[in-house]
């Protein structure tokens, strides 16, 4: 029986393939099936590891941007955890029988405006596998003797198996120091906070120096102002006790005596004004509002506690707080 078209329809007079021929279809499309993975499976493994650096990349400068725009709330806290003022990223590490990552679309949240594609996404690596995000807690160590915080974050992609190698001899892991070790098919980057660090409060030094600077210029002109140009006087600063000791009428007055005062008032104005200096030479580079001291007993003025520090050359300083509590301070000396 045939069908309208005139090929064969169902029935008896039809015949189907034979197991001859079909063994001869295998014989022939297995090797050729064979072929074709041996010649993509590199291929696809190279993209794949492309898309894995790539992936890696863009995350790694994301950590990178948010450390350096929010200095303050990463390195006041204390934990193994990321403080932006839009979330916390916590340490996702692997899971102890499975060996893979337990990160997910919300991990990576915080970091939305830091980052080129969705946050729901960019948590997978090349090869579409949950990325690890492992972190120190707070690390401290002296930078020219100043006590400075930070913290090392390390992304881990697990790579083609999808999870971390952490049994044997070798375990992918970050150590309590921020050391990474990598082990097996895993790739991972790291955003080192002590570089970030450094490099933030180098350039906050070199603010508060020009400040300091600013300062001591400016006890030097009241000085050559005043007709007794009198060794005695604290020409940085009014209103302290005794009175004959301070600059009568100075446009700057007496700071907070228990802790130091803003450079920048509200309104633009304060000693900021009177220095010369911007809004932006007052800010040091963790988005804070830098300080003034000229009566406390960190430095040599009349009203110190110690009358050997009541005695000229007098003092005054630069302050500012660095993420973690450090109290950094620039001296100004007054020379007549």
């Amino acid at each position: 029986m045939t069908s309208v078209d005139g090929r064969c329809a169902t029935g008896p007079g039809c015949r189907g393939f034979t197991l001859t021929e079909l063994a001869i279809v295998l014989a022939v499309m297995v090797p050729l099936v064979l072929f074709v993975l041996d010649v993509l499976g590199p291929m696809l493994a190279f993209q794949g590891g492309l898309d894995n650096r790539r992936q890696l990349a863009e995350v790694r400068q994301a950590f990178t941007a948010a450390y350096r725009d929010n200095p303050v709330t990463v390195d006041s806290e204390a934990g193994a955890r990321f403080v932006l003022p839009g979330g916390t990223i916590e340490a996702v590490g692997p899971d102890a029988t499975t060996g893979r990552c337990g990160s997910g679309p919300a991990t990576l949240a915080p970091l939305a405006r830091y980052l080129s594609q969705s946050a729901s996404t960019a948590f997978r690596d090349g090869f579409a596998a949950p990325m690890c995000i492992l972190m120190t807690a707070r690390l401290s160590r002296a930078i020219g003797g100043v006590d400075t915080f930070y913290r090392v974050v390390a992304v881990v992609a697990p790579g083609p198996n999808g999870r971390l190698d952490t049994i044997g001899a070798c375990a992918t892991a970050l150590s309590a120091a921020g050391e990474l070790t990598l082990c097996g098919d895993d790739e991972g980057v790291m955003v080192d906070g002590f570089n970030i660090a450094a490099d933030l409060l180098r350039q906050t030094l070199v603010r508060m120096q020009m400040a300091a600077t600013a300062y001591q210029v400016y006890f030097q002109s009241r000085a050559q102002a005043d007709p007794s140009r009198d060794a005695s006087i604290n020409y940085f600063a009014s209103g302290g006790t005794p009175a004959e000791r301070w600059d009568v009428g100075g446009p700057i007055p007496l700071s907070a005596c228990s802790a130091p005062s803003p450079l920048l008032v509200a309104g633009g104005t304060g000693p900021s004004t009177t220095l010369g200096l911007s809004s932006i030479d007052v800010t040091d580079h963790y988005g804070q509002v830098m300080q003034y001291d000229n009566c406390s007993n960190q430095v040599r003025s009349p009203q110190n506690a110690d009358a050997a520090q009541q005695l000229p050359p007098y003092t005054a300083s630069i302050v500012t707080t660095l993420p973690g509590g450090t109290v950094l301070r620039v001296n100004a000396v007054g020379a007549l």
